[in-house]
């Protein structure tokens, strides 16, 4: 019998892996005293006094003043230097590409998007979205990483797409080749779901503590990403939750990716879309400026009253629903949120979504699943490609946040 190769970890490993927790602690706290970080990471104050001071040094952490810690007594507070560390934010979808700026701690300075054809040179929109990031690093020279979404199937040890429905020349482009020297700061790259994953597991306010987050993206594809005691889940090429090519009938039409009824032919907005301009034709005989507004006038003609448009968006939910059941029988997720374009249905989707869930899933697990759709207040996917970004750097303060 062989003996299974086991990673250790050394001294300079633990400490750096201690800063990090500091760091991240402060991240989703904003200030604490020295005593509350020791108890929550059930350390001495002593070692944690060393570690903060490293941080302080680094100008990571600062100190605040006097705030009341344990017991209303009074310490002094620390905060992390977030407006020192700003991240850039890319989000790369079907028709658009994003560019965002923003701080550790989720804080925006800046939001640009740029429509492009699917007909477009590839090499082209690369060199338009290089030039903008360049020209935002020369507005913003505080910015330590950048992170980039991007549709999936993504197969991360590789570095290109392996199919995203009607982006066939995109399938060829090796992300990883193309931005690891196209700026002089790092650029991390993840699927567009994990991505969202990611910026409702650090930005998102949900309760904590949290073990466990299923992010169902809905938009132009339909994915999920699932993080897991503070990890993304990725498994063997990082596609580990690719809920959008589970099918849901397998005499179904055939997907591009080869498999029959896929979820993404029911419930993405092209889909809604298509179903939409038959069935209620009477809301497209004006041009409209992009797909979400052409959704929204679907969203707000049900609001008003529309029949035909409640019945339509009720059957899309259903179908979000077994989605959902998916997620819930595979990966247990305390929580799911529901995101991007078709999430903007909110109220009118979640009471379909949670009668499909309470009728498909055993109650003593369905009761225990909180369903939601995302309040954050950006595209959570941009927002997930500037938490790529930090959730890397906040992993190696020493190595990428202020000095």
């Amino acid at each position: 019998m062989s003996i299974k190769e086991v990673a250790g970890n050394n001294t300079s490993d633990l400490t750096e892996m201690n800063r990090s927790a500091i760091v991240r602690i402060l991240q989703q706290k904003e200030i604490c005293t020295r005593a509350e970080i020791a108890k929550i990471m059930g350390l001495t104050q002593a070692s944690i006094t060393k570690l903060v001071a490293y941080l302080i040094d680094m100008g990571i952490v600062s100190e605040v003043g006097i705030v009341k810690g344990n017991g209303n007594r009074r310490s002094i507070g620390i905060r992390l230097n977030a407006e020192q560390n700003l991240v850039i934010g890319i989000k790369f979808s079907r028709h658009v590409f994003a560019i965002g700026v923003f701080d550790i701690s989720g804080k925006d300075y800046r939001q640009q998007e740029t429509e492009f054809s699917l007909d477009d040179d590839p090499a082209e929109v690369l060199k338009d979205m290089k030039h903008q990031v360049n020209e935002l690093l020369k507005e913003f020279p505080k910015v330590v990483a950048i992170g980039l979404a991007v549709p999936g199937p993504y197969l991360r040890k590789e570095g290109h797409i392996a199919m995203v429905t009607r982006m066939h020349s995109w399938q060829y482009v090796n992300f990883v080749e193309e931005f690891k020297d196209a700026f002089d700061k790092p650029v991390f790259i993840e699927q567009d779901a994990n991505a969202g994953a990611l910026a409702e597991w650090w930005f998102g306010n949900h309760n904590r503590p949290l073990n466990s987050l299923a992010y169902f993206l809905v938009g132009e594809g339909v994915g999920s990403g699932i993080v897991d005691h503070d990890r993304l889940l990725l498994g063997n090429l990082g596609i580990a939750s690719e809920i959008g090519h589970i099918s849901i009938d397998y005499k179904g039409p055939v997907c591009e990716c080869g498999n029959r009824g896929c979820l993404e032919l029911y419930c993405s907005t092209s889909a809604f879309l298509t179903r939409a301009e038959i069935e209620l034709p009477e809301l497209f005989n004006k041009s409209y400026e992009n797909r979400q507004e052409a959704c929204t006038r679907v969203f707000d003609a049900a609001r008003n009253g529309d029949i035909k448009a409640k019945k339509l968006i009720e059957e899309i939910a259903k179908y979000i629903g077994y989605g959902c059941v998916t997620l819930i029988n595979a990966y247990d997720p305390e929580e799911i949120v529901i995101g991007d374009s078709m999430a903007a249905a909110g109220d009118l989707l979640l009471p379909t979504i949670n009668e499909i869930v309470k009728s498909r899933i055993l109650p003593a697990i369905g009761s225990r699943v909180k369903i939601e759709i995302s309040k954050l207040s950006f595209d959570p996917t941009l927002y997930g490609a500037a938490a790529i970004a930090t959730d890397r750097v906040l992993r190696k303060p020493s190595e990428y946040l202020a000095k």
